[in-house]
């Protein structure tokens, strides 16, 4: 339990919830991407938190009600931090799967190994039997901006899908 009274427990309540539940969003999301022991090592931090945190909050609650207020919208912005922190840590792989004609997924193709992204393509045909090829890119989430851009700047009308990867064996990745 915090020894604290009145604002300067208001904000400690703040400040500690909201990094509690940024971590506990960002273990979640450690989790499924595979990353057990970094989730496990982040849990392990969140709960001396919250257990700091629940203690002062439920000591004399009846009395002080503006703890829960405080309780709760730190809650609200902690998943939010937690969610653009792991976003911005982009810890783990994607793929991206790209859908074009021919003509335009060779080039396109191309362009992404010029740059250093490994791509493989297979044919298919879309639901009006016309010829497509769909290109597989397998690579960091850090990097999946700048192929984005690439696809984006090279084939702006490109059908493009990502999908997390939980594990990769082989191939190349950027």
């Amino acid at each position: 339990m915090l020894d604290l009274q009145g604002v300067p427990l208001y904000i400690a309540i703040f400040v500690g919830k909201t990094i509690e539940v940024s971590l506990d969003t960002l273990r979640l999301m450690l989790i499924n991407r595979g990353k057990k022991l970094l989730s496990a090592f982040v849990g392990v931090i969140y709960v001396v938190i919250w257990l700091l945190i629940i203690s002062s909050v439920l000591t004399d609650i009846a009395d002080d009600p503006i703890k829960v207020i405080v309780y709760s919208v730190s809650y609200g912005l902690g998943i939010i931090l937690g969610s653009v922190f792991e976003q911005r840590l982009a810890v783990g792989l994607t793929s991206l799967q790209i859908v074009q004609t021919e003509a335009e997924a060779e080039n396109l193709a191309h362009e992404l190994r010029d740059n250093g992204f490994g791509v493989t393509i297979l044919e298919g045909h879309s639901v009006d039997g016309t010829r497509r090829e769909m290109i597989f890119v397998q690579l960091r989430r850090k990097s999946v901006p700048a192929a984005m851009k690439l696809i984006y700047s090279h084939a702006p009308n490109a059908l493009v899908s990502t999908s997390d990867v939980r594990s990769l064996r082989g191939g190349f990745v950027r």
